[in-house]
């Protein structure tokens, strides 16, 4: 049995290669060009810095601001969409509706947004809401259908109400998860953020995009270490942040 899977899975990833042209002989020929490339983007240009700094900043702002209030809107999806809280005429389209919207990327949120408000930072926010609302709501579930049933039976033998049982029996059990469920998306958005103002949704992306298509390669080396800075700041205070939560 495990010769016969190894072979399918060889045969499969053979396959694989064959489909998606994976040649490295081309990538071999490409690496002439990307060293070309990235010689003409030393030394930075460091007279751009201001405007990748603001750049940044607009970039945390949309992460930020997408973020929390997604985490508040997720917090009902998040309960209706598990298993062992909501009815199933409720659990089912809700999960439904859910892994719809969670299969649109957000890059694909901020195009739409960009043609229905135009321009600027608000479409990325928009973006963001949209597809972390649905992510979370996914892992709050999840954390929901985890609870221990100990102290939701303690609680509910006392005759509470199912609004009580949910505040003392199940939020004091699952706050924490969600908590580091909240930073984890904030890290991921702050990448995904990046990328949208390649499609007009502000953030720093747009001034890489920029400097990109002016062929100003030192620019958009400045521009791509501040992106990297950046990551590497939030990554650290939110890692620190969830180990505090564990």
């Amino acid at each position: 049995m495990t010769r016969a899977a190894l072979f399918v899975a060889l045969v499969v990833l053979a396959w694989l290669v064959w489909d998606t042209g994976a040649d490295p002989v081309r990538l071999a020929r490409g690496v002439p060009w990307i060293l070309d490339f990235v010689r003409r983007m030393v030394p930075p240009d460091l007279r751009v810095l201001p405007a990748a700094v603001v750049g940044a900043i607009k970039t945390i702002e949309i992460a930020l601001l997408g973020t929390a209030v997604a985490a508040v809107l997720a917090l009902p999806l998040g309960f209706l969409s598990a298993r062992n809280v909501a009815p199933g005429a409720v659990f089912y389209p809700a999960r439904a509706v859910l892994n719809f919207f969670r299969s649109v990327d957000t890059l694909v949120y901020a195009l739409v947004f960009v043609a229905a408000v135009g321009l600027g930072p608000f479409p990325g926010v928009l973006a963001v809401v949209a597809y972390t609302t649905t992510s979370l709501a996914k892992l709050y579930s999840e954390a929901v259908e985890g609870i221990d049933p100990g102290p939701v039976d303690a609680v509910t033998a006392t005759g509470a109400t199912r609004l009580q049982i949910l505040r003392f029996g199940v939020i004091p059990q699952v706050l924490p998860l969600f908590l580091s469920y909240i930073l984890y998306r904030l890290e991921t958005n702050i990448r995904a953020a990046t990328v949208l103002g390649f499609v007009g949704a502000g953030g720093i992306g747009f001034y890489l995009q920029t400097y990109l298509r002016m062929i100003d390669y030192p620019a958009a080396s400045t521009v791509l270490l501040v992106t990297v800075a950046m990551v590497m700041v939030v990554d650290a205070i939110s890692s620190r942040l969830r180990d505090r939560l564990v």
